[in-house]
Parts: structure tokens; sequence; C-alpha cells
């Protein structure tokens, strides 16, 4: 008892995260029933008989569904405000003009004929109705036209547009009048005193529209208890497929409504600790560094909540399909900052929480997941131009492959397929693209260090790198060797070579403040510490630590970067220097701290490879004889000196991992000095 609390008290931030995350999931689980059994079109019964445990209705196909929509779309009566004032304001405006132009012409006698006549027209047309073009090509074969609030449906082949208003009255003119008339009332352009007397009342027609297709039921017929459904081994053919969805829905429907939510409540919670206590323990016994870290344990628990908590929250309103969410970039953006088991893992636990509530779960898993699996596979390579639209693309490509496959083996009618899923999986891919940009800001928000960022720094044109090689070229040169030595080695016994290659370049930008100070950049014969006393040397060599602490902060280095200056030399001594001083003081008892790096030490395989390689780099280039034997023997002392000060011991790094880097650096160093083997002799 006393070790568990001992844990705890140790481990009490970190294991509040995984409290917070479960309450938070919890809460937002769906509270409806789970059907106890699963199906697939196409796919035999795997269940015993399966017996209408009450009666429940059957619900109509989607096809069914959409069909009777359709049917009462296209024979839907649209409706239409009157307006007569219309008519009367036209009539009042031809009397007014004709009145003034008949004047004009010899007809005196026949004024009250022609005004007959037009008025007639004019009133039949506008009686019928005019309306706009457009509605005129209503998806529909009847209207109801509203006169003094009362509703009369008209055939739309009586009613009129205003192209045939116009070549109606006209038509009719040629019969009722004589050809003066005629052309007379022509000069007055008819077409001027036609206008809509219908406009659409679109208030009433959206809401006789939605009370009617309100009013469509879901439902065609009802399974009565007691009665055989389906017997184990028999085909799940479309008619069954429809009866189990029924029963399926009514089942969840009666659970919910049944108020036995402590129940379900219940085994909610006992899922979501169980997949919370997997990470747990994945994380303590295969990742403790990251199980100690408050920021990095709680950055996995941010993703899988952040992910879970939108995907409850989607299915308990009906917001929008699943399938549009962009998980495959829960082990995109994972990786960026942790390695590809580890985003394998967090995916696989966010895709099993969410499969308890996603509608056909193991489908909805099984398409995440190869999914996913393609994006992590191809992960190293997104910093490259392009290959994250590539990347992005192959995700898309295999969501759609699967869903077909699944498809295909359930035996559904290819014109059956929902072919909106396919949009969703595009749109999946476009939401990955929008979000990528957000690593920048888990990189702020949590301390970290991605790829891209890296990439941005290891650049040789970067101000500070550039003024190194002006400024310190001996050093630039040898910072440069140091970090193709660590990335090789990194790349072999494992770890981010990206990190120790930007690192390396930076370990020792301190040197631009005294570059003189340091053998390898100077060029004369002259040594500035020959005028100096050992201990000061001493001093200007340790301060390219601070000073390289404090100008990479001042260009905002990021802290992993600093990690690397701070530590490539842990607490070991400036050794030259103190061995001088003890020459010069025989006598007296040397100050070692004086002479002493400040550290710390190295605290990461990438940082002990770094002082692994920043030393036998420096130390190769004083080797007066080059041979297999001479490297051999320099990288063993050097190596060896270093463990026996302790320098890896709060790494995590093995004998193996040292065994390997060493002859990687041996080999390396033979070909960059051209060394030869030498051969016993015959």
């Amino acid at each position: 008892m006393s070790k568990v609390l001992r844990f705890v008290r140790i481990h009490i931030r970190v294991i509040l995260l995984y409290i917070i995350s479960i309450v938070i999931i919890c809460i937002l689980f769906p509270r409806g029933g789970k059907f106890p059994y699963e199906f697939q079109l196409g796919k035999t019964w795997g269940h015993d008989e399966l017996i209408a445990p009450f009666d429940f209705p059957i619900l109509k196909t989607k096809q069914e569904l959409d069909a009777e929509r359709d049917s009462l779309l296209k024979n839907f009566v649209m409706y239409y405000d009157e307006h007569p004032e219309v008519s009367e304001q036209q009539k009042k405006r031809f009397k007014e003009i004709l009145d003034i132009k008949w004047d004009e012409v010899e007809l005196i006698d026949e004024k009250a004929k022609v005004e007959r006549q037009v008025f007639t027209l004019l009133d039949l047309v506008y009686s019928r109705g005019i309306m706009q073009t457009d509605d005129a090509t209503a998806n529909t074969s009847r209207i109801a036209i509203f006169r003094n609030n009362i509703a009369s449906e008209s055939d739309l082949k009586d009613i009129f547009t205003h192209k045939a208003a116009y070549e109606y009255i006209t038509t009719e003119l040629e019969k009722r009048v004589n050809p003066e008339e005629l052309h007379f009332l022509r000069s007055l352009n008819i077409n001027n005193f036609i206008h809509t007397n219908l406009t659409p009342n679109e208030d009433k027609t959206n809401r006789e529209k939605n009370d009617n297709i309100n009013k469509i039921s879901p439902y065609k017929g009802a399974i009565s208890a007691n009665r055989q459904i389906i017997e184990r081994g028999e085909l799940v053919n479309e008619e069954k497929f429809n009866i189990l969805r029924s029963l399926r829905t009514e089942f969840e429907n009666r659970v919910g409504d049944s108020g036995n939510y402590k129940q379900i409540w219940a085994g909610q919670a006992i899922i979501v600790v169980f997949c919370f206590l997997l990470v747990f323990l994945y994380l303590m016994y295969f990742r403790p560094l990251i199980f100690r870290s408050v920021k990095l344990t709680g950055f996995l628990l941010f993703i899988i909540v952040l992910f879970v908590s939108i995907s409850c929250i989607a299915v308990r309103n009906d917001y929008f399909n699943l399938y549009i969410m962009p998980f495959v970039f829960i082990p995109l953006v994972i990786c960026t900052f942790y390695e590809s088991r580890i985003a394998n893992f967090m995916f696989w636990v966010t895709l099993l929480l969410i499969g308890f509530i996603a509608p056909n779960g193991f489908e909805f898993v099984f398409i995440n997941f190869v999914a996913g699996f393609i994006s992590i596979l191809n992960i190293q390579s997104i910093y490259r131009r392009g290959a994250l639209f590539m990347n992005i693309s192959l995700v898309i490509l295999a969501y759609c492959l699967t869903y077909s496959a699944i498809v295909l083996m359930q035996g559904d009618h290819i014109l059956h397929i929902d072919w909106m899923n396919y949009i969703r999986f595009a749109s999946s891919g476009i939401l990955i693209f929008v979000a990528f940009p957000s690593i920048f800001l888990f990189e702020k928000i949590f301390g970290f260090i991605s790829n891209i960022t890296l990439m941005e720094l290891s650049d040789t044109n970067q101000p500070l790198l550039r003024k190194l090689s002006e400024v310190a070229p001996g050093t630039f040169q040898h910072s440069l060797q140091v970090a193709n030595l660590s990335e090789e080695v990194i790349r072999k016994i494992g770890g981010n070579p990206l990190l120790v290659r930007t690192g390396a370049l930076y370990h020792d930008i301190g040197k631009v403040n005294k570059p003189d100070y340091f053998t390898e950049n100077q060029s004369g014969s002259h040594n500035p510490h020959e005028d100096l006393l050992p201990e000061k040397s001493a001093q200007i060599i340790i301060e390219h630590l601070s000073i390289g602490v404090e100008i990479a902060r001042k260009d905002g280095i990021p802290q992993h970067i600093i990690d690397f200056i701070r530590t490539h030399h842990g607490t070991s001594i400036t050794r030259y220097f103190y061995n001088k001083q003890q020459k010069l003081n025989a006598d007296t008892i040397v100050d070692r701290s004086e002479f002493t790096y400040p550290g710390p030490n190295p605290f990461s395989k990438e940082m002990v490879v770094l002082m692994m390689c920043d030393s036998i780099e420096a130390a190769s280039r004083s080797l007066k004889e080059i041979s297999h034997k001479t490297i051999s023997d320099l990288v063993d002392g050097i190596v060896n000196y270093q463990i026996i000060e302790e320098q890896y011991i709060d790494a995590d790094i093995t004998y193996r991992d040292i065994n390997t880097a060493k002859q990687i650096i041996k080999n390396r160093l033979m070909n960059m000095y051209h060394a030869r083997i030498e051969y016993p002799k015959a």
C-alpha cells in the first residue's frame, strides 16, 4: 500500500491528467443503448437464432424515402399571391396614353370600341395570371393562387408569362380590330402594359412543403413480438438487413427512453477507463520518460480527448458524418514530435474509443486504421516539397478503396453506394491540409520542436550560421563535420537525425565571440593563449557555452537546440589547461572547478552522440599519424574516458549503442582521412 501511495504522490500531476481526460469523455459519450449484435449486408448471420423481443415497425430504406420525397416534390403545388392592383394600374395607364394619342389619328368614331377590346383582353390575361418566366419553369404542373385570402388551384399551362400574354393579346386584336386600329395599337406598344401580377409566396410554399415531407411515414409495416427474424447461418439480404436495422433503431431508442442511464454510464465509464489504462501502462512500461513528463503526456491525452470529444458531440447532435473528420491528422501530428510506434498506439486507442459510438463501428475503425497506417509510412517525407500533397492523396485513395471493398463485399448494388462518402473522404484530406499549420501552434504551446523547424534551422543560410562561417570558418567546418558524423550515428542506433544535425551545427555558436582563441580558427603561428595564464585561457574556452546560450536565445533558437550547446562538454574539464596549471603549480593543489565545464551532462541519446563526435572530430585533427590503429585508439580512448567520467549517465543510451557509434565514427574518420588498412605480412 505504501508503494502505491508513493507512486501516486510522485506522479500525481500525470495521474490528474488521466482523470480529467476520462471525466471529459465520459460526460460527452452519447447515452443511447448499444445493439448487442453486429451484422452486415451480404454476410451470413453469425449469431444464434434471433427472435423479435417486442413489436417494432420496419423502417423504409433511404432509396424508398428519397423516391417518396421526389414524387411529393414533383407533384407539389406552389403558392402565389395575386396583386389585383396591377391590372387596374395598367388599364389606367393605357387609357391615359390612348386619350393623348387618339386625337393624332383619324379614328375618332372607334375609340370606345378599341378601348373596350384592349380592356377585355387585359382583364382576361390578368385574371388568369402573369408570372415571371423562371417561375413558370418550376417542377410542378399546378399552382395555388391566393385571391382575397382564398387559395384556388390552377394548371400551370393556363398561366401566362410576359411573352405568352403579349402574343395572346396581339393575336386576339388581329381578329377584333381593323388593320388601321391594329397599326395604331402596335404604336402604343401593348407590351408596356403587361406586368407580373403573380408573385411566389415562399413562406406558405415552404411551410406546406415541409409539412408534407414531415408527413411521409418512415415505416412500412411492422414485426410482431416472438416472430423469428433470422436464423444462424442465414444470409443477410436486403430485406433481412432492413428488418435488423429497424430492430437496432427501436432497441437503442427504447434503452435510451427507459431512463436506465446509470447502467449505460457505468459500461461506458469502464470502457473509457480501460482504454486510458492501456495508454497509462504503455507509457509507464515502454516510454517512461514520456510517462514522467506532464507536458509530453498531456499533449498525447489532449489529442485523444480533442478528437473523441468532437466525435461524441457530432454523433449526439447529428452535426456531420464522422468520415469528414481528419482522423489521419492524429498519427501525423504525433509522429512530428514522437516516434511512429507511439503515434500508431495512440491512433489505435482513439479509434477504438470512437468506434463504440460511430455508426458501423467496425467499418469505421478499419477504414481509418488503413488510412492512418498509410500516412505513417510516408511521415518522414512529408516535409519535402509536394510530399504532403502526395501523402494526403494516398490517404484519400486508401479511404476510397477500402470503403469500396467493404461495400462490394457486402454484396450491395454499385448504384446503392453512398457516393457522398467519397466527397467526405476528399473533405477529410482537405481538412488535413488546413490543420497541418496547427503544428506550429503545438510547438509554441507545448514547447515542442518539429522537423519542419529543424529543417529551417539547419539551413546554412540562416543568419546565425552564416555569421559563424564568416567570423569563425574553422569552427563552422568543424560543426559541419560533427553534424555529418552525428547524423550518421543516430540513423544507425535510432533517434532523430535532423535534431542531432541541427544541434551539431549550433553547438559551438558561442565561439563567434572570440574565434581566434580556438585552434581551428588560428591560421598563423601565434596562439593568443600563450600570453594568458592557464585559468584565464580555461575561462575563455568555457565561456563559449554561456555565450552560445545567450546568442541562441537572443536569436530565438528553440530550447531543444540550446540544450545541445549547454551539454556538449557535459561536466568534463579543459584538460590541456588544467594539466598546464598543475605543471606551473606543482607544489599546490589546483582547483579543478575553475577548469570544469558547468554542464549539465547530456540527457538524451542525441546529445551523447554529439558530445562523442565533437570530442573525437576535434582530437582527430591533431593526429600526427593517420592509420587504422591510431584512429581506433583515439576513438576508444575518448569514449572510454567519457564513460569513466560518467558523462553519459543521464542519457537513455546502451553499451550496444555506444559500441555501434564507435565503429561508425572509426569508419567515417578513416574515409575522411583516407587511412590505409594495414594488411598482415605474408
